[in-house]
């Protein structure tokens, strides 16, 4: 069997949850709230007991609070029980080679996240407004998704020719004049916190639509924040990142390296010689909701910042509604164009 942690509270031994809004622990049946600091040495206790875990596609673990069997994928980190809904942390899944180098806590809580999410919808006249029912708004969850970030640093060489054109026109006679230049440049470049998905399942235009995100607030990891939210961990490696993470450093060097400024053209080559590219793992919160309107239909994915609230989605529309609209405006279009014409006839 797996193991699991639940952060308990020490007045009352109840679970604890992190609060987005005050940025600290929660026990929501004492009242008791907690700081980083205390939650660190939670974590910490709990990952030295951690014991190696065995592999396999599915994973089960005992709810510490109902004593209840939980079945989760092998990315999955965090959940909660099906049954007394204990927030549950996978404490072998985040810890040595898979153990984050940063997080970025959730600034807004799941009511901010809901108002947020009525606002947008409700402003679009053609949604299917089984898409934020109440039955439906309890999938709205909290998850904290793995994301690699790069740090790459290198020179830069460019050599080509440039032009500068110039123009003197005469009563009798227009002379243009261009000068060719040899064009030299050196510098050294580097480009900070480059973005890749480290989950294979997360859909890269959803996700990305959602960044950036402010890695200022980033904060070294501790598996407390991971209380009362979902989480999954990476199932791509750096390696199998990096390559790509390179050959888009290479492009903006060569942006910036062969650009125009003062000249009316510029041709050549640029050289990009890598140094040192750092790798970190971290993981960024989001809110997300699934949708699966009509039987056999297609699945309709939302997701919102945790942090920003930016959000990202195709959003199902009525087709009924919208059709009846399109008819009705047609109509009063045509009428409208009769009456005129008969007017002016």
């Amino acid at each position: 069997m797996s193991q699991t942690a639940t952060f308990k509270c020490p007045s009352c031994g109840g679970y604890l949850e992190f609060d987005p809004e005050g940025q600290r622990f929660l026990c929501p049946y004492c009242g008791a709230s907690f700081n980083d600091e205390e939650i660190h040495q939670q974590s910490e206790a709990k990952e030295a007991a951690v014991e190696a875990a065995p592999s396999g596609s599915l994973r089960s673990y005992h709810c510490q609070m109902c004593g209840a069997e939980i079945v989760t994928d092998d990315t999955t980190a965090a959940t909660r029980c099906y049954y007394c809904h204990n927030p549950v942390v996978m404490t072998d899944r985040l810890t040595e080679d898979f153990e984050p180098d940063g997080v970025i806590p959730f600034q807004l809580d799941r009511k901010a996240a809901e108002e947020k999410f009525r606002q947008y919808v409700e402003s679009k006249k053609f949604i299917d407004k089984d898409f934020f029912a109440p039955q439906q708004m309890e999938d709205f969850s909290g998850v904290y998704y793995p994301y690699w970030f790069a740090d790459v640093e290198g020179e830069a060489s460019f050599n080509g020719q440039g032009t500068r054109v110039s123009v003197v026109s005469t009563p009798k006679q227009t002379v243009t004049t261009t000068r060719f230049f040899a064009v030299q440049r050196e510098g050294k470049l580097s480009f900070r916190n480059m973005v890749r998905k480290a989950l294979t399942k997360a859909d890269r235009k959803l996700s990305d639509g959602i960044h950036p995100y402010n890695i200022d607030e980033v904060k070294p990891f501790a598996m407390g924040y991971l209380s009362g939210f979902l989480a999954e961990k990476r199932d791509i490696e750096a390696d199998a990142v990096k390559p790509e993470v390179l050959q888009e450093a290479h492009g903006y060097a060569q942006s910036m390296m062969s650009s125009k400024a003062d000249y009316n053209s510029l041709s050549g080559s640029t050289e990009f010689r890598v140094k040192k590219a750092d790798m970190k793992y971290m993981l960024l919160p989001a809110w997300v909701l699934t949708y699966k309107g009509e039987k056999g239909g297609e699945p309709y994915y939302y997701m919102m910042n945790g942090q920003t609230g930016a959000v990202c989605g195709k959003l199902p529309l009525k087709k009924g509604k919208l059709l009846l609209w399109s008819l009705l405006a047609g109509a009063a279009v045509c009428i409208a164009l009769c009456i005129g014409g008969a007017v002016i006839w």
